[in-house]
């Protein structure tokens, strides 16, 4: 049992107040004895007295009373030296020498003050009960029997509490191991403990319900891809073949045909490259990715020269600069993906300037000497459809990238100055799934 577990929290918290309680009740037994015993002790004296003057109403001359340990006296004269000066003084009534209003004197000694009928004198009774606590006090033997009953009741309190939370607790114990033993791809399981009627079967059963809609979703999605592959797909295979009937007519060899055919060409593969990354995005989330170990620069150098008519086009001075060889175990499509939308975002915004490449081990940075990102755009750069004031895109080239980064654990960052010039730097050294 867990320290931080609601049970235990729950056992905790019930034995301390059961101790608690009892050491109230405990405290409380034993000031009744306490009171209880003084009752007693004082009983004896009234009885004595209320004897001896009922005997005095019969006889002027009745003897005093005469009890073991019991002093009586009607002169103070006759009282020891250490009630001569103070019972003399106090009024009628029951007086003892130990106490919280014990009055002066020897301990363990309960007095009795009392005026007769008469009210020409007055009778003292001094009761020493030192005999009696030491023998038979009831506090002694009533301290022993509630410490007794205080740890028996403890010990049996703080098993019950144990015994009785391990059963009730049983079935939110089996729905935790079952939830700690949950798989993110499974999610077809199904909880017992959602047929109860109590608030552990409301939780169960709102969590397979969850389970449920993500099933449905993850379907949805999976329905969506196949027809996105279909219904993109075509017209682009169309696109495809019309150009290449084009490209065979003899009007197609003019100067004013070749650059309009060339913008519709690299428009074609880009779109064929954006709809083949969602694809690939999508159809990967949901399933584990097969992983091979890669050349981290010989990556780089297929990608940068796949994109090396777009660098033409836009006239970048291009800076490519590799140091100590890494490599990654992770998918290469992945990595790839990811360098691409970066360098084409440093071309696309950085149009006859510079971009400079850095890749030292498994770490790549892409610095342009473009015209930078604002402030309030930056914040939320890496959200979908989130871009800049002169961008022609869809805002999707940075979401796709902290998407995949999170998804492998690659750190990535990015920084930017309004005035130009972006950095974007992605560690890829880490070769953990993010799940």
């Amino acid at each position: 049992m867990k320290i931080n577990s609601l049970r235990f929290k729950a056992i905790v918290s019930y034995s301390i107040s059961l101790v608690i309680l009892l050491g109230l009740y405990g405290f409380a037994q034993l000031g009744t004895v306490r009171v209880t015993e003084d009752e007693v002790l004082n009983n004896i004296l009234r009885d004595e007295a209320d004897d001896y003057f009922r005997r005095y109403a019969e006889d002027k001359n009745a003897r005093l009373p005469k009890l073991r340990n019991l002093l009586a006296a009607t002169d103070p004269a006759q009282l020891p030296p250490e009630f001569k000066d103070t019972l003399p003084l106090l009024r009628d009534g029951f007086y003892e020498t130990s106490g919280p209003a014990a009055i002066s004197g020897p301990d363990s000694h309960n007095t009795l003050v009392r005026t007769y009928p008469e009210g020409d004198r007055r009778l003292y009774l001094i009761y020493n009960v030192s005999h009696v606590i030491d023998k038979h006090s009831c506090v002694l033997g009533a301290t022993s029997i509630l410490l007794l009953y205080f740890v028996f009741t403890a010990a049996l309190g703080i098993f019950l509490v144990v015994f009785i939370g391990k059963i009730v607790f049983r079935p939110l114990d089996s729905l935790t191991g079952k939830i700690r033993a949950y798989r993110p791809d499974d999610l077809n399981r199904e909880f017992s403990e959602s047929v109860r009627k109590d608030e552990i079967g409301l939780i169960a059963l709102n969590i397979q319900n969850s389970f449920k809609r993500v099933r449905m979703f993850i379907k949805r999605e999976k329905d969506f891809t196949r027809d996105v592959s279909h219904e993109l797909r075509t017209p682009l295979s169309v696109i495809k073949g019309a150009l290449e009937l084009i490209r065979l007519s003899p009007s197609s060899k003019s100067s004013e045909m070749q650059k309009p055919l060339g913008r519709i060409e690299r428009s074609v593969k880009d779109m064929e490259e954006t709809i083949e990354t969602l694809l690939w995005i999508a159809r990967e989330e949901n399933k584990e990715v097969s992983e091979a170990c890669f050349n981290i620069n010989e990556a780089s150098e297929r990608v940068l020269r796949s994109l090396q008519p777009l660098v033409e086009l836009k006239k970048i001075n291009l800076v490519v600069e590799m140091s100590d060889c890494a490599s990654n175990y992770a998918p290469e499509r992945a990595f790839s993906i990811v360098l691409n939308n970066v360098l084409c975002n440093a071309f696309n915004f950085a149009p006859g300037g510079s971009v400079e490449v850095l890749i030292v081990g498994a770490i790549v940075t892409v610095k342009d000497s473009g015209i930078g990102i604002s402030a309030d755009v930056m914040d939320n750069i890496s959200k979908p459809y989130v871009k800049g004031e002169s961008s022609n895109g869809f805002g999707l080239g940075l979401s796709i990238v902290q998407r995949l980064c999170d998804r492998f654990g690659w750190q990535f960052s990015i920084s930017s100055r309004p005035e130009g010039g972006t950095i974007v730097s992605i560690d890829f050294s880490s070769t953990e799934q993010v799940a």
